[in-house]
């Protein structure tokens, strides 16, 4: 069983903590890593969930996400993320926060996601499945992924709100910086 620290919907911790599934059920806010990873070409990692999720089971998606587990923080959420589902070790300052997304579209599943961007220029083979969670990882040049966004590819998990801030991140540095 995971247990995850509750908010209110000022992002506000309220001092309780429940059972995940039991928060969803109840409508509960709380927090979420979502980690992009980029690579030197600037192409984004997708992955492939797992044909045994519960939710979008075989969709192209975040590189890296999950429930920050009570007592946690975000970042060191988002770094167990990385390890239990991609075998990728980072740290806090490998992580390029971009925002935190207040979302309210699914009413069982209430949550502020935080975005992050690490760059990381492993291979495709080199990523290591180890909770079953993902099936699969493709790298897609960023401005490829904005166009399968944009024309709603089947098959990809759609986050319009995180795309914009993400592809304008993006952009944001490669105008400053030709290595985000």
């Amino acid at each position: 069983m995971e247990y995850i620290d509750i908010f209110d919907e000022n992002n506000n911790p309220i001092g309780e903590i429940k059972e995940k599934t039991k928060a969803h059920e109840d409508g509960n806010f709380h927090r979420t890593a979502h980690v992009w990873i980029i690579n030197d070409n600037n192409e984004l990692l997708l992955q492939k969930r797992s044909a045994t999720k519960k939710t979008h089971p075989n969709c192209w998606d975040i590189s890296g996400a999950g429930h920050i587990r009570a007592g946690e923080s975000v970042t060191e959420g988002a770094i167990r993320e990385l390890k239990e589902e991609l075998g990728v070790e980072a740290t806090e300052k490998d992580l390029d926060y971009i925002a935190t997304i207040k979302s309210t579209k699914n009413s069982k599943n209430m949550e502020f996601g935080y975005v992050y961007l690490l760059r990381c220029n492993k291979k495709i083979a080199d990523y290591i499945f180890e909770d079953e969670e993902v099936s699969e990882v493709k790298y897609v040049y960023y401005e490829d992924l904005e166009k399968m966004v944009e024309d709603k590819a089947e098959g990809l998990l759609l986050h319009d709100e995180e795309f914009k801030k993400l592809f304008k991140y993006i952009r944001n540095k490669l105008r400053g910086d030709k290595n985000l």
